[in-house]
């Protein structure tokens, strides 16, 4: 799909309808892609839970049956802007049918953020190695606005990086926030009030 397609315009926008992209799924079939139309199908089937075992056995495998048939392929876009070697796992994982999860530094997700989010939903960011500066420089990205869980691993959180990250403005999407605040009620405080749900080691 290329960045013009008005199909992953709207993804991109509305990340969390599954009706869109199962839509996407269909334009993927009728542009001679059914491979990549039978994943987003699967995914989107395994992530809304099947009780029968039998048909998550063959999700699953199949899932991974076509994974492993294509990756390379799909994940190529990505890789050429994390410049990635080929064959190089760039820290990417599909969620129903896209990536949407990257664990990588937190320099190269400042450096190319933005072109990644032109190409795909990111939705959870796992970033390590963090520093507090990393953070800072994090939360002036306006695409930080698709972000739904955001794991700041040993970033060490200074004052400067715990008030930028209260005071972002773009992160309005996120359900999961995990990082580590030196011991101080009042700011743990503000950080529950201001994310709802957070993950906060405050040893």
């Amino acid at each position: 799909m290329t960045l013009d397609n008005p199909f992953l315009k709207a993804l991109l926008a509305e990340p969390d309808d599954d009706t869109l992209r199962l839509a996407i799924a269909d334009w993927l079939d009728e542009n001679d892609q059914p491979a990549r139309a039978e994943f987003v199908r699967v995914q989107i089937e395994l992530a809304r839970g099947v009780p029968d075992r039998d048909r998550l056995r063959y999700l699953e495998l199949r899932q991974r049956e076509l994974l492993m048939a294509h990756d390379a392929e799909w994940v190529a876009p990505l890789a050429q802007v994390l410049e990635c070697r080929p064959g190089q796992w760039g820290g990417w994982v599909f969620r129903r049918g896209f990536v949407e999860y990257f664990n990588l530094p937190a320099p190269v997700i400042n450096k190319h953020g933005a072109k990644l989010a032109k190409l795909t939903p990111v939705r959870e960011l796992f970033l390590r190695p963090c520093t507090p500066g990393n953070v800072v420089t994090l939360c002036v990205k306006p695409w930080l606005a698709s972000v739904t869980h955001l794991y700041l691993v040993n970033a060490d959180l200074t004052k400067v990086a715990i008030e930028a990250l209260l005071d972002c403005p773009y992160l309005t999407r996120v359900r999961v926030l995990r990082c580590e605040i030196p011991g101080n009620a009042r700011v743990v405080k503000r950080f529950r009030t201001r994310f709802g749900s957070v993950w906060i080691s405050d040893d």
